[in-house]
This record gives C-alpha cells, structure tokens and sequence, in this order.
C-alpha cells in the first residue's frame, strides 16, 4: 500500500470535515476518561446490523450442518438468535464468484456438484439457497446476497460467461427469491474483490458487467438494492505487471461514473495482526481509510455514501505451513478485543450501515469451534465477546471521546476505546468499552445528565487473566457471558468510576433510580 504517506497528508486535510474521526481519535493519558455528549446523537437507531456474518456455504455445510438430518445444528441456530436484524452474507466471498444458484435449489440429492473453490473437489451444494432462506427466518436475520457476475459453469469457476448470458440467469435469481421468499428486503452485491485476486478486472470492465446484471434485476424488481465494492488501497497487478497499479480513487471515480445510481459501497477490512509480507495493520491504519473513502465520496458526489464492511475480522496469516497458529489467532481472545474495537469504533461513524464478520467458521475463522480446541462447535471467545457488545441496545450512540494509557503496547497507541448509548430521556446509559491491557483498568465516566443521582448497574462481559497475554494459548477465558449487577453513584460533577477487567469486552447498562 505505497499510497499511505499521501494519505496521510490528505486525511490531515479532512479531518476538520469529518466529525466522526475527531470521535474516534484516542488522547494519551494517564488515566482512562470517557466524556460523554448526551446533546450530540451519532445515531439515533441502534446499529444492529453491525453484527453480521459471512456465510461461505461450502465451510458452513462442512461444519455447521448436520448431514443426517440435513438441517444446521440447533444448538448454533440457538446461539445464533440473540443477534436479530444482522446480515448473513450468502454464498460467501470467493466461491460467490463461481457459484451457481440452479444446483442450489429443490431436492439436496438432486443438486449437481460445484467447484467453487479451487484447492477442494466438487461437491454438491447442501447449504443451498433454500437452506439459507430457512435460516434467515430461523434467526431473524437479514438477507444480503453475493452475485455470481463471472459464470455460469458450475465447473469451471474462472470462465467467464457473456455478459447478457450472465445478466439472465441472476435475473432468474431474482424471480426466484419474489416468488419463495417475498418481503424480503434485497440487498444484491455486485460480486466480491473482482478487481485483484485472480480475476484483477479494470474498474470498466467491472462496471459493464454489474450495469447488465443490474438493468435485468430491476425489470421484476424495482426495489432490489446494489451495493458496489469500492478499495482504500492501491492494488499493484500481478498477473500482468506491465499495468502497473490501480488506484482507489481512480477506481472509485470510474464505478461512481457507471453506476450513478448505486448509493451503497462495501469495503473489507482485516486488522491488528501479521501479514504473508510480514507488515502489520492496526485497526486504526483503516479507521483512517475509511474516513479518507468516506471524504473522497463526498467530493465526488456532493453526498455521503452508505457504507457496508462486508468483511472485517482479525488478520492472521503466516509463511508456515496449513497447521500453524492461525486458527488460533483469529477468533480467540486477542481477536475479540481486535473486533470488539473495530466496532466500537464504526458504531461511532454513521455512514457505516452494516458489518459482517468473517465469518460463520470460514477457513480459521470460527465462531463456533470445529478445528481449535475441542472441535465440538462450542461457541469461541470471538462469540461471546459480540455477545457482550449485543446485550447493550439501547438506540442513541451518543458522541464519545476516549483517553487512555497504552499500558498494554498495543500498536494503535491506547488501551481502551469506548461509545456510549442512551435512550430518549438521558436517564438510561449504556456503554461499548474494550481493554487491551492484562490488567483491570479504572475507567472515569463523565456524563452530566445523570450528575448526583444512584444507579443501578448491570455488566456483561469476557475476560481474560489478569498478567497474561490474550493470546497466550493456555489462558481459557470466560466461555459463558459473565454479568454483575452493582449499585453506584454518580458524583455533583457527572463523574462515575467503572471497573474494566483484565483483557476484556464489555457492555454496561446504567439505569437512574426513580
């Protein structure tokens, strides 16, 4: 990503422009502080749709879905239901570039096999779209399909189909979920990561094959909703370097220019671990991006976008070989400090709408454990601290600003990062708030609307061991939500002191006595 530095230098000229950033920048201190404005709302809906999920279906029917029965395992549907409105995102990343929709429909033993992914062999779909429709219902989620803009072989995922040819069997898709499963509100994403990988399409080329997929739709659906993926950073190709680089903006000008329209963009983005080139990104490298795409929306468009992280998680990759520490990593508890900040951090920015953790156990990211620990789908700690976050839903984000240490060493520069909520009248608040540091930290919570009064205090929370790394292997955090309940009091001056355990993910719902 050689466009950093210029970054930088641009986002410094923004950052006047744009009031989320100035929210999500945390002061050094001596001392954990949250100051709240109960006058300032960010959002005035609680933003459920942050807790959403990537559903790649071959990984999920491998380790999800009971073949016996031939339905998802009840105790992950259970789980899965304290989580309403999130965004399950259907067929999954990749594959849904070469994923046909007809063998994924009707009678499971009549399905034809796929080869969506290119290391595995074909294999019948059984997590198929009917499948998923069930779910959604199951678990109250919300529908967000990947389309397949590439082919239509089943067996040869990388040959591309014509156009038009392609344009007619997603339409057929979209006549099939009106006729099956109408009410439904349909967000189609026009492919995923079609400009790098092994596809590396020119932002043209992707433009003239979502307008053909597109114009089909909207002939038996006038409301679908498309949402375009956008990148923050420059991709060099590598499959013929003599095009040298594209650049986001120029990517971004060419999609804003063919597709007027489209008003909802995704971005992906994978933090706070290490990289196959050995570089690190810390969450707040794309908190940065992210403001800068946001920016250079506007100027483009006089407006600001919808955003959509249709991909977020921990990044882990290594140059060891397939059984490393990888699996590990991602969705332990280091992990979920990592995703508990980042969505700390955009409930805080409002243009985001919606973001999808990868993913409902894809490859080493796993919400439920088959290939870690106990291989029993117990729910992981990455599980339980968005549980955490989720037993807080009070609607209005309300402005936050943090100061903290950076006793742990995080290379984001803090320890803790926090939002707070509240409901209409300002005698109900509630508060986001993630640790990094191996030790309990006092956290001083200034907020005037409640200045002198008790409380009642309710805490739920993960939490690791007091003087041990999150990703020590042999430290088991909490593998249930642990709550308090507490009395207190909040002093003259608006002060309240809170206690963050050790490492931990926590909501706190605080309540005026009458």
């Amino acid at each position: 990503m050689n466009c950093f530095p210029i970054l930088l230098m641009v986002f410094g000229w923004t950052l006047a422009a744009a009031a989320p950033i100035g929210v999500l920048e945390i002061k050094p201190s001596a001392q954990v502080v949250v100051e709240i404005n109960a006058g300032s709302v960010i959002r005035s809906t609680f933003p459920g749709k942050l807790f959403g999920f990537n559903i790649n279906y071959r990984s999920f029917q491998d380790q999800l879905w009971d073949n016996e029965s031939d339905q998802v395992y009840q105790h992950v549907l259970d789980n899965m239901s304290v989580f309403p409105s999130a965004i399950y995102r259907y067929p999954g990343g990749l594959v849904a570039n070469g994923f046909d929709w007809t063998n994924a429909i009707g009678p499971i033993e009549h399905r034809l096999p796929q080869h969506t992914i290119f290391k595995k062999p074909p294999a019948k779909v059984r997590f198929g779209l009917d499948e998923y429709l069930a779910l959604l219902k199951e678990v109250k989620g919300s529908f967000w399909y990947v389309m397949n803009l590439v082919g239509v072989d089943p067996m040869r995922p990388m040959q591309e189909g014509g156009e038009i040819q392609v344009a007619l069997k997603n339409r057929q898709l979209a006549q099939y979920l009106l006729t099956n499963d109408p009410g439904q509100e349909r967000y189609y994403q026009l492919g995923n990561e079609l400009d790098r990988h092994r596809y590396e399409w020119d932002a043209e080329k992707y433009v003239s094959r979502s307008r053909k997929t597109m114009d089909a739709i909207r002939t038996i659906d006038k409301e679908a909703k498309f949402v375009a993926f956008l990148r923050d950073f420059t991709w060099t190709y590598k499959h013929d370097k003599s095009r040298g680089v594209s650049r986001p903006e120029t990517f971004m000008a060419t999609v804003f220019k063919g597709l007027p329209e489209v008003q909802d963009y995704s971005l992906h983005h994978y933090y706070n671990g290490k990289r196959k080139d050995g570089k690190s990104r810390d969450l707040t490298f794309w908190l940065k991006l992210l403001e800068k795409s946001i920016q250079d929306y506007r100027l483009l468009r006089g407006m600001d976008p919808n955003i959509w992280i249709t991909e977020h998680a921990r990044q882990m990759s290594s140059r060891r070989p397939a059984k490393d520490l990888t699996v590990h990593y991602t969705s332990n508890l280091g992990g979920t400090l990592s995703t508990a900040d980042y969505l700390i951090a955009i409930a805080q920015i409002p243009q985001v709408k919606g973001a999808v953790w990868h993913g409902l156990n894809v490859g080493p990211w796993q919400l439920f454990d088959a290939r870690v620990h106990y291989n029993d789908l117990r729910p992981r700690p990455i599980y339980w601290g968005l549980r955490a976050l989720r037993a807080m839903d009070l609607p209005n984000v309300l402005e936050t600003h943090t100061a903290s240490p950076n006793r742990s060493g995080y290379q984001g520069g803090y320890d803790v990062r926090a939002v707070a909520f509240a409901d209409e009248s300002r005698q109900q608040l509630g508060i986001w708030l993630v640790n990094y540091h191996a030790e309990p930290q006092s956290v001083q919570v200034r907020y005037q609307p409640l200045s002198g009064q008790a409380v009642d205090l309710r805490h739920h929370f993960i939490s690791g061991q007091a003087g041990r790394s999150p990703d020590d292997m042999s430290v088991t955090p909490n593998q249930v939500l642990l709550t308090e309940e507490l009395s207190k009091k909040f002093s003259q001056e608006g002060v309240l002191m809170l206690e963050a355990p050790p490492t931990s993910v926590s909501s706190y719902l605080i309540k005026g006595k009458p």
